[in-house]
């Protein structure tokens, strides 16, 4: 400086900066990426700044919880994380979180995909260059030259983000190690499968590479995994396929709000109430202590509540057990139950169900309806059914004379049986279960009983189902007993209190046998049945109704276990089963002389389904006992878990007859018996057997503790 011509006492006016800075600042560009995971970064940096009315202030987890899972797993071991739900559920935040971190500790290159070019402005200018500017750490990374500022194209030090619609030619010769997908369900390239074209874009990266994919569940149709062929529903079914679960916070049971889990925590109101009286009144219900909860407690139940992956089981105290199942997608399902941002909360969601179902079942529109399920609700839309009921006439000529009633066919691996309560008369059916749910009509018939007052007509009764093997039809002189039996426990003044003390004496007798957790409910050889009211009730639920304890978790052993169930969800796959008319999965079967036992067929097509979902009686009061029978039937193969077996190796009492426990010898005594078995009252003398029903339950124990849990779903 002492050569220069500038007089010292203007040096002062320059800014000078020290080398060792210059050098600090350019290696730690070449510094290893900070350790540090996407939601930890969002809470330690992120700002929002949502003037006119909306959070404005540091980003805190304690909002949506839920949004933690999916933030971390951007930086985990997974390819592709897959977030399905609503709007307004901060889903879309998950993206620009791993931006904001991306940016500031972990640099690499970005394709962000949406749907048009109007709507990719828009996003960019309100939500990119907004965050942009709220931060320091992006806004001095950021380019300074035109170019690396424009609407769709930022460079930030040490990476670039490019903002695309997802068209066919967008979505090729591109290349990046991180793409980002918005409303994946909304982008069409020409047909194509959107998030299969961006794949290939980030393969040359390998495993270092990540695709994040968030939308509503538009493509997908209805609730079964099968439906689940386009769209963001694919990517969530071929996921590790992750669910929330929260805590009631009156029984402190853990549940979910996800729809098809084993204990569903659903929305809860009366379909037929004003809309005002819906919005006040909307709860969410508990499955397992079955309380209503406000929507003020929804914060709190989400501050405590976890993603568990499919594989594993949930107890109600929280416990996870099980092995997660493996999978390169870590998929979240966020559903409206979940989310704080929906404005006026459950209770509106509820009146906005109902107001649009009103709406479509007036004009034939379902438009609206469909938006407030797919993106308000944040679940698959199922297009509501016209009314639809059985034919009897077509059924009665499906009936296989190659098929002898109280014989059980080849094809069949076990029976549940199941009993409908009339004044004077059980009216018991026996049905056999095989690959995929085909299933065969086994035994139908009616049983003179007094069941509003004589308790040795229940005890009868169960002893001679679960006790009394039916003959298999290869003439082994070997029979098959029924692997759980279910009965209505409703009727007449005096039923439920007989047919709840009749299990209380089943169980001492062992024939009431609790053979472990399947699905996340408790299932027992013998349990009474109970119809809900209500059309959006949880599919199946175990509950101790008499026990005076609030929480199930405690129940003891003379504590009396309810199977409640939602009827009209398993009438509907009753009628859509009794329309396959080709043998294979779902189908019926029917034996010859069916239909001359107490108007079978008639009773089957004794019901309709009206357009709001609900099943009643037809018009003439057709007596329906055979029909309610079917679907009893159906909850108890539902209720040992018949929906989740792999039949390449099914649970023991699933085999084939050579390695079932429950096939055993007949005495001749019992194959005599079992021709006799439509004239059989409860007086009559009930048939000794070799093999208990309560030591086969054990033999099936034991081989369990052998073989392992018979599916990742459940255990014995």
């Amino acid at each position: 400086m002492a050569s220069s011509n500038i007089p010292p006492a203007e040096l002062s006016e320059f800014p000078f900066v020290q080398a060792r800075a210059i050098v600090r600042e350019a290696l730690s560009f070449y510094l290893p990426a900070e350790r540090v995971s996407v939601a930890e970064h969002a809470a330690m940096h992120r700002y929002l700044n949502n003037r006119g009315g909306g959070f404005v202030g540091r980003w805190s987890h304690e909002e949506a919880p839920y949004l933690v899972g999916p933030m971390e797993a951007l930086t985990g071991p997974q390819l592709t994380t897959a977030i399905v739900g609503p709007a307004r559920s901060g889903k879309t935040t998950v993206g620009q979180n791993w931006l904001l971190q991306a940016v500031e500790t972990d640099p690499a290159d970005f394709l962000v995909y949406a749907q048009t070019d109007e709507v990719l402005r828009n996003y960019v200018k309100s939500e990119i260059d907004t965050m942009i500017n709220l931060h320091k750490g992006m806004a001095s990374r950021l380019g300074l030259k035109p170019k690396d500022r424009a609407l769709d194209f930022k460079r930030f030090a040490g990476m670039w983000v490019q903002f695309l619609s997802a068209t066919y030619n967008n979505l090729l010769n591109k290349n990046a190690a991180r793409i980002i997908i918005t409303e994946l369900d909304a982008c069409d390239p020409s047909g194509e499968d959107t998030y299969a074209l961006a794949d290939i874009r980030r393969q040359t990266f390998g495993r270092d590479s990540m695709v994040l994919c968030e939308s509503h569940p538009d493509a997908a149709t209805g609730l079964s995994p099968k439906n689940w062929d386009a769209g963001i529903m694919k990517l969530y079914r071929d996921s590790d396929r992750r669910t929330w679960w929260w805590p009631c916070p009156e029984c402190n049971a853990f549940s979910s709000p996800t729809p098809g889990t084993s204990r569903e925590m659903a929305l809860h109101y009366d379909v037929d109430a004003p809309l005002d009286e819906i919005e006040q009144q909307a709860r969410l219900l508990c499955p397992s202590c079955g309380c209503l909860i406000e929507d003020k407690w929804r914060r709190t139940m989400n501050k405590d509540a976890f993603w568990a992956c499919a594989g594993t089981t949930v107890a109600e105290d929280g416990t996870r057990t099980g092995t997660p199942i493996s999978s390169d997608i870590a998929g979240f399902w966020i559903t409206g139950l979940m989310s704080p941002f929906m404005i006026g909360g459950i209770g509106t969601l509820a009146r906005e169900i109902v107001r649009t179902k009103r709406d479509f079942d007036a004009s034939g529109d379902d438009a609206e309806h469909r938006a407030v399920i797919v993106k308000r609700l944040g679940v698959p839309y199922t297009p509501p059914r016209t009314v639809r009921s059985v034919d009897a006439e077509a059924l009665a000529l499906r009936e296989d004379p190659t098929l002898s009633l109280n014989r059980v066919p080849k094809g069949v691996r076990f029976l549940t049986a199941s009993v409908d309560v009339q004044a004077n008369r059980f009216e018991l059916l026996i049905r056999g279960w095989g690959i995929d749910g085909e299933s065969w009509i086994i035994t139908y018939r009616q049983i003179k009983a007094e069941p509003a007052t004589n308790a040795a007509d229940w005890d009868n009764l169960i002893a001679q189902v679960m006790e009394t093997p039916i003959p298999l039809a290869d003439g082994s002189g070997r029979g098959m007993v029924p692997l759980a039996l279910g009965y209505d426990s409703g009727g007449e003044e005096g039923v439920t209190a007989q047919a709840y003390a009749a299990w209380r004496r089943a169980r001492t007798r062992r024939l009431a046998k609790r053979a472990g957790m399947i699905e996340g409910r408790v299932a027992y050889s013998v349990l009474p049945l109970k119809g809900m009211s209500t059309v959006n009730a949880p599919l199946l639920a175990v509950r101790y109704p008499d026990s005076q304890r609030a929480s199930t978790m405690s129940a003891r052993a003379d504590d009396v276990p309810l199977g409640q169930f939602n009827p009209n969800q398993f009438k509907d796959r009753l009628s859509s089963d009794l329309l396959i008319t080709e043998a294979g999965p779902r189908s019926v079967h029917f034996p010859s002389g069916l239909g001359q036992l107490h108007e079978f067929y008639d009773q089957l097509s004794a019901e309709e389904r009206s357009s709001s979902g609900r099943w009643h009686k037809k018009r003439g009061g057709r007596r329906n006992e055979a029909w309610d029978l079917m679907v009893m039937a159906d909850v108890m193969a539902h209720l040992f878990g018949l929906q989740r077996y792999h039949w390449d190796a099914p649970p023991v009492w699933a085999r084939e007859w050579d390695d079932n426990p429950m096939i055993t010898p007949l005495s001749l005594s019992q194959e005599e018996s079992n021709a006799a078995l439509p004239a059989q009252t409860p007086s009559q003398t009930r048939p000794k057997t070799p093999n208990s029903h309560a030591a086969r339950l054990e033999r099936i124990r034991q081989q369990a503790a052998r073989l392992g849990s018979f599916s990742r779903k459940g255990t014995l």
